[in-house]
């Protein structure tokens, strides 16, 4: 069977001994290494949610000016639009004018070389009807 002697109890001291030191100079180091790299990854962890959160709320508010520039870009658009058209209309309205105006001047150029033509006709035909009437008399 198994005899107990005194190199049991020298074996047993120095496993204690062995694992005593490997506790302090292996497994600790490495514990404290890996609970150090949790806390990190951890903290890193944190600080990219606060990010995400912040560009989140940042895209939201972003989303809110560009829906706020497409309002204002919406109205600038419309009220150009408006001025357009009341300019266009402006400019109709005095070409239309422009027009009567230059209708009634060449209206009033007309008459006046009709009326020109009517005293010359008149006249011409006085002097027509006197030679007329001198042929036929001769």
């Amino acid at each position: 069977m198994l005899n107990i002697d005194g190199s049991l109890l020298v074996v047993f001291a120095i496993v204690w001994i062995l694992l005593f030191i490997l506790k302090k100079v292996y497994f600790k180091p490495v514990t404290d290494l890996v609970d150090s790299r949790d806390s990190e990854v951890e903290n890193n962890l944190k600080v990219s949610r606060e990010a995400l959160e912040s560009h989140d709320k940042n895209i939201a508010a972003i989303e809110e000016q560009l829906k706020k520039a497409k309002v204002a870009a919406r109205k600038t658009k419309d009220r150009f639009i408006s001025e357009g058209q009341k300019e266009k209309e402006n400019v109709v309205a005095e070409m239309a004018r422009e027009s009567r105006l230059k209708l009634e001047k060449a209206r009033d150029e007309l008459e006046e070389q009709i009326k020109s033509i009517k005293e010359n006709l008149g006249a011409e035909s006085e002097i027509l009807s006197e030679k007329i009437a001198q042929r036929l008399l001769d």
